[in-house]
């Protein structure tokens, strides 16, 4: 039924904004620079109720790409049990979108060293899809708005042996 919606809502959109830029030109005379100027006002107004999303993809990107790591010692961590110590939860601050950084730390199950420590980044929606928010979720709408390590941690903890408790 979401589905559904998401089309009505998708067709009155590219109504209201095929309006809207035949309003915004029809006062230009000639044919071809109508034409132009038609197809990229509407293309601009088509994409409005997006654009905080789609600048906000650039930045997740950006932050997936830098931040998102697994630091952890290799002479201290090999053959080792660690326990789950903790993860906490802070909003990114100065982004278009509204992006969680989860940071998880794992610990010596002995001496409660610190030895394991990974961010995983979560990015909801733009305003749109917060506003809308289909079954309860205001994930983005144009991209993933997931970046984890899973893949990295497991290969980290099968090539050193390592063996993960939760309290």
């Amino acid at each position: 039924m979401s589905g559904v919606f998401f089309l009505l809502v998708l067709v009155i959109w590219i109504y209201i904004a095929k309006k809207m830029s035949g309003l915004l030109v029809s006062n230009i005379k000639l044919g071809t620079k109508r034409k132009v100027a038609n197809t990229v006002i509407f293309i601009f107004i088509f994409i409005t109720p997006v654009a905080d999303e789609i600048a906000g993809r650039f930045q997740f990107a950006e932050l997936c790409r830098d931040e998102r790591n697994i630091y952890f010692d290799e002479d201290k961590l090999s053959g080792e049990t660690v326990l789950w110590t903790g993860t906490y939860t802070s909003e990114i601050k100065n982004k278009f979108i509204p992006i969680m950084e989860r940071v998880t730390t794992w610990s010596d199950i002995n001496s409660a060293e610190k030895l394991i420590e990974y961010k995983v980044f979560i990015a909801k929606g733009g305003w749109l899809s917060r506003f809308i928010s289909f079954n309860s979720v205001s994930n983005p709408y144009t991209f993933d708005g997931f970046c984890g390590v899973k893949d990295e941690l497991m290969q980290l903890k099968n090539n050193l042996n390592i063996e993960m408790k939760y309290k």
